[in-house]
């Protein structure tokens, strides 16, 4: 086998390598999650929340608290929890009056600027019943819950990494179809038949 080709064939392997370990850095990226011990019951129940996935500190760096809000990154704030070396979370919280229907629970975590930590806020939904324990979902219960806006920062942030993969993909792609071709019109210019005059 020629240099060329061998240069040319360690030059594809270490493609190929750098694309198996940026897909999988990038398949590792976690975001916070929520998860409620019941997501649905009567104002004044008591529930327990439990989190994971959320910054912590680095260093001398102290590990900035997550703020658990009813209904938005704005709404009121129910608890508040710092996440423990693993950026795990729990805490409790009693479920505000409400009319009956679904809402959300937001969970911000914000550095001193006040911009939300990479993969932040988490949600999860939670259900006000109605008076004897049924599930009434009230239109102005529903609009509220869906209205609630995301956070500019976190999906910024997300969407920029979701893009920079994407171009990565296309750079690596483009450079494999360079490849292929050009290792073709070397193969087919070594195979050629040489004219004797």
């Amino acid at each position: 086998m020629s240099m060329k080709k061998k240069g040319t064939l360690l030059f594809a392997a270490g493609a190929v390598a750098s694309l198996v370990v940026g897909a999988a850095a990038f398949a590792c990226t976690n975001l916070a999650t929520l998860n409620l011990s019941s997501t649905a019951g009567k104002a004044g129940d008591v529930v327990t929340v439990t989190g994971s996935s959320f910054a912590v500190g680095r260093g001398d760096a102290a590990t900035l608290p997550v703020q658990l809000r009813w209904n938005g990154v704005d709404g009121m704030v129910l608890a508040e929890a710092t996440p423990d070396r693993a950026g795990n979370i729990s805490a409790t919280f009693t479920v505000p009056d409400g009319m009956p229907g679904y809402y959300v629970l937001v969970a911000t975590q914000k550095d001193a600027r006040g911009i939300d930590t990479y993969g932040t806020p988490a949600r999860a939904s939670y259900q006000i019943l109605g008076p004897n324990g049924q599930s009434v979902v009230t239109p102005a219960a529903s609009a509220a819950a869906a209205s609630v806006p995301s956070e500019p920062g976190s999906t910024g942030i997300i969407a920029l990494t979701v893009g920079l993969g994407v171009l990565g993909l296309a750079l690596f792609a483009t450079g494999f179809v360079a490849f292929v071709r050009q290792t073709r019109a070397a193969g087919a210019a070594a195979t050629a038949p040489v004219r004797r005059t």
